[in-house]
């Protein structure tokens, strides 16, 4: 057998994020992540995935962190999207900003703007049998 590795066009990612402060800064950013979610429906927006994490919170360990404490300083709100249609997860990072402009009060992080979408390669490693293989060398010159 051989090892092959392949990669492929797998869709478009984006990723923003925002950051809220105390008072009451988990509430907040779970208020926000409300706030987009609706808005992407509203919007007919449809991903393969949608991810919404915490940082500060429960981003590393989900469900397990328990619920932080009320006088948490300040909680990273991060939402992703994944999907095969380019125009979906450009218009999705259009949302980020009026979040900010429009959401919950004491939020920052816009420092670096609009997020990026970006192509998503995927990886994946296979074995096929030598048989499917015919080596071959071609020696050209220029």
């Amino acid at each position: 057998m051989y090892k092959v590795s392949i990669s492929y066009s797998a869709g478009f990612k984006a990723i923003g994020t925002l950051m809220y402060s105390w008072p009451d800064a988990y509430a907040k950013a779970q208020v926000a992540g409300a706030i987009l979610s609706e808005r992407l429906d509203r919007l007919g927006l449809r991903f393969d995935a949608i991810r919404t994490e915490f940082g500060g919170v429960n981003a590393c360990h989900g469900p397990l962190a328990g619920e932080p404490s009320p006088d948490i300083a300040e909680v990273i709100l991060r939402v992703g999207v994944r999907s095969s249609d380019r125009a979906s997860v450009e218009r999705f990072t259009k949302e980020i900003a009026p979040l900010a402009l429009n959401g919950p009060p004491t939020v920052t992080g816009l420092g670096s703007g609009r997020p990026k979408v970006e192509e998503i390669v995927a990886y994946w490693p296979a074995l096929i049998p030598k048989t499917e293989a015919k080596p071959e060398i071609s020696v050209e010159e220029t």
